[in-house]
């Protein structure tokens, strides 16, 4: 027997096994608390940074909400219109965080409806390869348009070297102003910036891990193309399915996602097989991720990782496959935006954690990780890779096989590795394979899931460093640079300060941390995906 939501015949939720039991034990509390009403809502004592924010009069990002998108429309298609005029087709979102994922789901899943390509590019670290490739490509440059939605130094870095790119192909202050648009609260530095440089300005509320239906997410999704009033009409017409007390596809997936953490199965592994949308899976762990605060490990599944059933997790298919003891969601883009936004704040809600609480400031750069000189250099000069960690289980070994392999040996059950890849992930250079296969490698390795980040620090980091989280982490020389305008740093520079920074910020939660760091990038990875298959 399982434990089912449909919509509208389209979009259906399903649990079964220990899944379905661990929901059905929740689904009384939330009830009883009265959780669907107060999120419908926006009741703001649910969360104490809710609860915050209306006192001091701040609109937040709430779950599964189209109005702040709505409210924008009208702006977002003249803005569009504008570009259009203008000659700019594609579009390079400065921005990261869930919100910025979302907007590269709905660009891929309407171009795919479309039979045609996105243009959207999703820029959310400082690595200086992809901006490279657009500023020497001057036909590229000249038809894109920038969208701001972040708020951090890596942010405030990439719009200076795009703007003293446009000022190096003769634009005057005007046209350069009419490349930008900026998506920010009322208030934030960002926003004072627009209004400054007179760049064009999208007040939105407070920046959450709930953006899906947000401008953040709907203004670069817009102008690039995509159809957001549709995917609006769309998104609200399941709200009223999110309020029942049957049949409620927020609140099964919530409970099946809270209820199978609170009965110990924390790492939920999305995917499984190809999804319908390309793409949901990763947006829907980011979204996880933020929203849970570190109480939920969420793992796309990726080649390589387990996908049989575990006293710890579970797999969860999009494409609505059953599999005995699993769970499965299938449906299309705007329901499923709005279901995983929902359920995801009832997860947090069963697991306690705060997803509205305010982003957290990176800490200021430094060059130093707290490990100190690398242990080792495995490798010629020149083309080495470093090895940094201050684990003493880890820092005994010599050479590189023999460090990924007590480094495998130290996921134990109930953990997961978080392999996190400061660099390129641009797949057409091949950095992002190799560092997919080297995921593939260590899981078969370790029998536990691997997780793969691209260095971006979500906008709501919070605890972003749950219990049972081992991090290996993966920097590289930079060959050629990309300097600020108007600082004394370049992108590269600013790339390694915070993965150092985020290396001691997981120290300081206790976690494992192992930190390789490849003096040429393309032979460092050839050489740990070696060392990975036991090739050295």
């Amino acid at each position: 027997m399982s434990f089912t939501a449909v919509v509208s015949g389209e979009t259906a939720i399903t649990a079964r096994g220990p899944l379905k039991e661990a929901a059905e034990r929740v689904m009384g509390r939330l009830w009883i608390d009265q959780v669907p009403v107060r999120l419908a809502s926006e009741d703001a004592s649910l969360w104490p940074s809710a609860a915050t924010a209306g006192v001091e009069g701040r609109p937040l990002c709430w779950p599964g909400q189209p109005g702040p998108g709505r409210a924008v429309l009208d702006r977002a298609e003249l803005l569009r219109a504008r570009a259009r005029e203008d000659g700019l087709t594609d579009v390079v979102l400065l921005g990261a965080g869930a919100p910025a994922r979302a907007a590269e789901l709905i660009v891929r899943a309407g171009a795919a409806a479309e039979g045609g390509r996105g243009s959207l590019t999703v820029l959310d670290g400082p690595d200086p390869g992809a901006p490279l490739r657009i500023r020497e490509d001057p036909e590229r440059l000249n038809r894109t348009a920038f969208v701001v939605t972040g708020d951090d130094p890596a942010t405030e870095a990439l719009r200076e070297v795009f703007a003293e790119a446009l000022r190096e192909e003769g634009l005057s202050p005007d046209g350069i102003a009419r490349r930008f648009v900026t998506v920010a609260e009322p208030g934030a530095a960002a926003a004072k910036h627009a209004t400054e440089a007179g760049l064009p300005l999208v007040e939105a509320p407070a920046p959450t891990a709930f953006g899906a239906l947000s401008p953040y997410a709907l203004v670069p999704a817009a102008l690039a193309g995509a159809d957001i009033a549709t995917l609006l009409e769309e998104a609200t017409a399941v709200l009223p399915s999110l309020t029942r007390p049957e049949n409620n596809p927020g609140l099964v997936l919530g409970a099946i996602l809270g209820g199978a953490a609170r009965a110990g199965r924390r790492t939920a592994v999305l995917g499984g097989y190809p999804a319908a949308l390309p793409g949901v899976a990763g947006w829907a762990a980011r979204l996880l991720r933020e929203a849970a605060r570190g109480r939920l490990a969420p793992v796309v599944q990726d080649g390589g990782m387990p996908l049989q059933p575990d006293d710890d997790l579970f797999l969860l298919t999009f494409d609505g496959r059953p599999h005995q003891d699993d769970a499965t969601i299938a449906g299309p883009l705007a329901a499923q935006l709005v279901v995983w936004e929902y359920a995801a704040a009832v997860a947090s809600y069963l697991l306690e954690a705060d997803p509205l609480a305010a982003a957290e400031r990176p800490a200021p750069m430094t060059l130093d990780d707290g490990t100190g000189e690398p242990l080792f250099a495995d490798g010629d000069p020149g083309r080495a890779v470093e090895a940094h960690t201050t684990v003493p289980a880890l820092a005994g070994t010599s050479g590189l096989a023999a460090l990924l392999d007590a480094l495998a040996g130290r996921v134990g059950p109930g953990e997961h590795l978080a392999l996190v890849a400061y660099l390129d992930p641009d797949e057409a250079r091949g950095q992002g394979a190799q560092v997919r296969r080297l995921a593939a490698l260590l899981a078969a390795r370790c029998g536990r899931p691997v997780r793969v980040d691209w260095g971006a620090r979500p906008p709501a980091s919070g605890n972003d460093h749950p219990d049972g989280c081992v991090y290996l982490l993966v920097t590289g020389n930079v060959v050629r640079d990309v300097p600020v305008p108007g600082r004394h740093h370049r992108l590269g520079m600013l790339q390694l300060a915070r993965a150092l920074g985020d290396a001691r910020d997981a120290r300081a939660a206790g976690r494992p941390v192992v930190r390789l760091h490849l003096q040429n990038r393309w032979a460092g990875l050839t050489r740990l995906l070696d060392a990975a298959r036991g090739d050295i």
